[in-house]
């Protein structure tokens, strides 16, 4: 098995056919650019994302792979490209993970072809017809995090610097991974706070309670229906739990009334979206989640408010939370009306789909709303979810 590490010469993998790698001078301008590139704390961008196309450009594999090490003997694909994308999301579990204890032990970079028959080209050259590959560990304010795993389809020359290489991208993943974490903690952080408040508000009111919760779960559904990303779905969901924060700065004699509002109260009403953006810019880690708290009154027409959108000029998770919004609103009491039951709700949607509501997320929520319900039953009596209209 040919190695490298700080202490002894690294050993040049070579044959006919083999790939060329950068120069010294060129890793070192590519080190530079990727280092530049890392923006965790960037609403848009992915760290281990960047590093993962630095390794791309500087090392040429065909298939990159960032492993995380989420307990001992449990390693996930926390990013994969290249040949190695099929392997995104999974784990791995058994030989490959103490062979990767074992790199973290060393903390060198460990280099395997075919030829060697070595267990670390038995258990880390994934994709078919791979001849060859390189394994770095990360690691972090010595803590051991996953290493960073690549894979060839030919030999290739892999001298000293093209291992520096490797090991100075692998500590900006290490880097990377401890700061998004910090972000996922903060995140979670300025949630729970914002979360509370909104909860709070809801629990004053018998007739709110638990409506953010329930929009969230049907705009959830409603967004993987469409075939929208993992990430723009947890967006989605944190903006309903926050959808009606603006509320806070509303009267509680408007929240309250027991009949329609007159034109001003309606006017102060409507201020919420516009309130509750202002209440979240300031918390740039949020930022994401304002379309949806902003427009989740506008209308597929041009009717709504604030900003009189139309059509997809409206944010597509605004768009969705419409829905949502309406029809738990439509299925719940409210002190100047009883509850709709689910089948006038619905047919209320589909009534307004085009002019309220884009009709393709109508039919996505019709798709949902079964198995949705399900789930939501246990929170608030049944009898709640059907009543007939007073």
């Amino acid at each position: 098995m040919a190695t490298q590490t700080k202490r002894t010469k690294p050993t040049t993998v070579a044959a006919p056919g083999t790939r060329n790698l950068p120069s010294a001078l060129e890793i070192i301008r590519g080190l530079n650019e990727v280092a530049r590139s890392l923006e965790p704390f960037h609403e848009g961008t992915s760290s281990l994302e960047q590093v993962a196309c630095g390794v791309d450009r500087l090392l040429r594999p065909k298939g990159v792979a960032i492993l995380t090490r989420l307990r001992p003997g449990e390693i996930a694909f926390r990013h994969a490209t290249g040949v190695l994308h099929e392997c995104s999301g999974f784990t791995l579990s058994g030989r490959p993970c103490a062979l990767l204890e074992d790199l973290l032990l060393r903390d060198e970079v460990v280099l395997f072809h075919t030829r060697q028959q070595s267990p670390w080209a038995r258990e880390f050259l994934f994709a078919a017809g791979m001849q060859g590959g390189a394994l770095a560990p990360i690691r972090a304010h010595g803590e051991p995090l996953g290493a960073l795993l690549l894979n060839h389809a030919v030999p290739f020359r892999f001298g000293a610097e093209h291992a520096a290489g490797l090991q100075s991208l692998a500590t900006m993943a290490g880097v990377a991974i401890l700061e998004d974490a910090q972000r996922t903690k903060l995140e979670d952080l300025f949630m729970s706070v914002i979360v509370s408040l909104t909860m709070a508000i809801e629990a004053k009111d018998p007739y709110t309670e638990g409506h953010s919760v329930r929009v969230a779960a049907y705009s959830e559904a409603m967004g993987k229906r469409l075939g929208l990303p993992s990430s723009q779905l947890d967006v989605i969901h944190r903006a309903c739990l926050l959808h009606d924060i603006g509320k806070i700065a509303v009267d509680e004699g408007i929240l309250h009334k027991g009949e329609r509002l007159d034109r001003r109260e309606k006017e102060k009403m409507d201020l919420h979206p516009l309130i509750g953006e202002s209440i979240l810019r300031p918390i740039e880690l949020l930022w994401p989640l304002l379309p949806g708290v902003r427009s989740h009154h506008e209308h597929y027409d041009g009717t709504g408010y604030p900003d009189g959108l139309k059509g997809n000029a409206i944010p597509v998770e605004a768009r969705i939370m419409a829905v949502a919004d309406a029809f738990d609103a439509m299925t719940s009491d409210r002190p100047y009306r009883r509850a709709l039951s689910e089948q006038a709700a619905l047919d209320e949607l589909r009534r307004n789909a085009g002019t309220h509501f884009d009709p393709r997320v109508v039919a996505a929520f019709e798709e949902i709303f079964p198995a949705v319900k399900r789930t939501l039953e246990h929170m608030r009596p049944r009898q709640e979810m059907v009543s007939a209209p007073r």
